[in-house]
């Protein structure tokens, strides 16, 4: 007999008895809690807010702010493991609120799973993309994965002060490139053993740091500025030590001191320390700039010729002219890799002839290059190499972006490079014989070589399915099916296996479900028809039993239709009739096809049973 006979037959039971085993939300003690709950998260009791928040749930577990809030309230308390549960939980009752990734994202980050962070910040800004939490999250989740300096979860910044500082000293040779001053401080070795020590404590005893540091610098100036330097801070307006004792504050004349000072170097141009050879250089490069950006190739690399010419001491000029060869064709680029590390390796030989000729950002930008040609050579783990290599060198976002770009090429590169379809079908058949050997363990690895050889075979996906029900693995499985149906939604057989998956898990609505499509399209389908019977006899058996099965219930109430059709005002007015005039019910579910099917749904979900 067809489903929907059964239910019409069953549902006239109604009338004499029905046992709800599920209790409808109590909204208006959750609101109570709830309002509790807020006003002890802004008190900053955390502890009594989860209390109320908990009890708030307790009276309505479909409402995924009380989820949201209480995950908030454990990440205060640095409970993350418990806001992720909180946090997944919100998302899964509500996938549409992008609130809900902010909490579980928050909660990874802490965890230090940056991967997932990022995934969960991402999916959060597809529904909301301009969200300024989402977006500052994602940030510092993809500066924790990618290991930026100062980011993370063990990175501080709740503190405050100076304390947890290290010691850098590419930061320092670049700063001293940009004031003199600086390269006479680094030439003093009793000074920078000062500076070197104090960065030592920051490792161990970040607050003892900072007290040696305020001590240091109140007899050595100097020590203040090498550390503000190190940190990428400017201390070129910084006062020389006849400045440290000026005149009191809160004289007429203290506020006025600075404002010449500060608008004499917009008045005058820094000079010109150039030689004529510099000079004649620079223009060289500008006019093959030039030639360069109208792909006038030939003659741009003349004029960086002439420019190297001229001064040979300048990474720039020879990185420019290697710009052209990449894009002269793959003919050219070994001649480029060559020059550029050429260059790399005279580096410190250059800088000496031309300070700043061979600066840290100047190297990145040659090791970014020597990257790119990689990367088109596709010699993805090379050119990550120098990517590195160029962060060493000089940590800035343009090459941290190239780094992550590169990392999902090489990524899909390798998943293209994988693709064989007959070594699939070797996988696939192996997979199936060890499976009639009930070895279900290694027909699921050889389903998954299958997979990654050829990741749009429909059949694979529900055969590993039919190996990962063996192993009980149902969500697993589950997944494995609807991926199936993505790529081949007329395969009868992933829905009758659907249906077998979602009647171990004792979800008899969707068992039923899945058994109508697969039959909608075989109507003849045995394994469809047979699992049909079989849900509909234990449905029946079940909605007659008088025991409760809770994981039936848990089942039931995490599906989002079952959920939809609990908050539906009409089924609420009609369950509690039921209960007070079982006549009235009856009539206003004979007239109602709607009704019907959500009664029969909730039927077959557990949530209501006739006895």
């Amino acid at each position: 007999s067809s489903s929907a006979q059964y239910f019409l037959g069953i549902t006239a039971q109604l009338c004499s008895g029905v046992t709800p085993v599920f209790t409808m939300p109590d909204k208006e003690k959750a609101a109570e809690a709830k309002a509790l709950g807020n006003a002890a998260f802004t008190a900053k009791d955390f502890k009594e807010a989860v209390k109320h928040f908990t009890e708030a749930i307790s009276h309505d577990p479909t409402d995924h702010v009380f989820f949201s809030n209480r995950s908030a309230c454990y990440a205060s308390l640095e409970q993350y493991e418990k806001a992720l549960e909180d946090g997944t939980e919100c998302v899964k009752l509500k996938p549409d609120w992008p609130k809900g990734y902010t909490r579980k994202g928050l909660a990874e980050y802490f965890l230090e799973k940056y991967d997932d962070s990022v995934d969960t910040y991402k999916a959060g800004l597809k529904l909301a993309p301009e969200d300024a939490s989402l977006k500052e999250g994602l940030k510092k989740s993809s500066d924790a994965k990618y290991q930026v300096p100062g980011a993370g979860v063990g990175a501080g910044g709740g503190g405050g002060g100076l304390g947890g500082l290290s010691f850098d000293p590419a930061a320092l040779a670049a700063a001293s490139l940009k004031n003199p001053k600086l390269a006479g401080y680094m030439q003093d070795k009793e000074l920078m053993q000062k500076v070197q020590m104090i960065m030592q404590l920051g490792q161990t005893a970040p607050g003892m740091q900072q007290q040696m540091l305020m001590q240091v610098m109140q007899s050595d100036p100097r020590v203040l500025e090498v550390v503000m330097a190190m940190q990428g801070m400017d201390i070129s307006m910084m006062p020389g030590k006849d400045e440290m004792g000026g005149s009191p504050s809160g004289t007429a004349s203290s506020p006025s001191r600075p404002a010449p000072k500060k608008q004499e170097p917009k008045k005058e141009e820094p000079p010109d320390e150039r030689t004529p050879e510099q000079k004649e250089a620079d223009e060289f490069k500008t006019k093959g700039n030039d030639l360069y950006k109208k792909k006038q190739f030939q003659e741009a690399l003349e004029m960086y010729d002439k420019a190297i010419e001229k001064e040979p001491n300048e990474l720039l000029y020879i990185n420019n002219k290697c710009a052209v060869w990449i894009e002269m064709g793959a003919e050219y680029w070994d001649k480029a890799i060559e020059a550029l590390k050429d260059v790399i390796a005279r580096r410190y030989e250059i800088n000496s002839a031309n300070p700043g000729g061979a600066s840290f950002e100047k190297v990145a930008k040659v090791l970014n290059r020597l990257a790119a040609i990689y990367e088109k050579k596709m010699d993805f783990d090379t050119a990550i190499d120098y990517y590195n290599r160029a962060l060493m060198e000089d940590n800035n976002r343009v090459t941290r972006n190239a780094l992550r770009e590169l990392e999902r090429a090489k990524e899909k590169h390798e998943k293209d490079s994988y693709i064989d379809a007959a070594k699939a079908e070797e996988h696939r058949e192996k997979g199936n014989e060890l499976f009639k050997e009930k070895k279900y363990i290694e027909a699921k690895g050889e389903y998954d070589e299958g997979i990654k050889r050829n990741p749009m075979d429909a059949k694979m996906y529900s055969n590993r399915a039919a190996a990962l029900t063996k192993l009980l693995a149902y969500p697993d499985a589950l997944k494995d099916l609807e991926e199936c149906l993505k790529l081949d939604p007329k395969f009868v057989k992933a829905y009758s296996r659907k249906g077998v998956v979602h009647f171990f898990m004792k979800e008899y609505h969707k068992a039923m479900q899945a058994y109508d499509k697969g039959l909608a399209i075989d109507p003849n389908n045995e394994e469809c028809k047979n699992g049909k019977e079989q849900v509909i006899n234990k449905i029946s058996e079940t909605s007659r039993s008088g025991e409760v099965d809770e994981e039936q219930i848990r089942h039931a109430m995490a599906d989002p239709e079952i959920q939809q059709i609990l908050h539906d005002p009409q089924i609420n007015m009609f369950l509690k009739s039921m209960q007070e005039n079982p006549k009235e019910a009856q009539k206003a579910m004979q007239s109602d096809p709607k009704l019907q099917e959500a009664v029969s749904k909730l039927m077959a979900a557990g949530i209501i049973r006739t006895g």
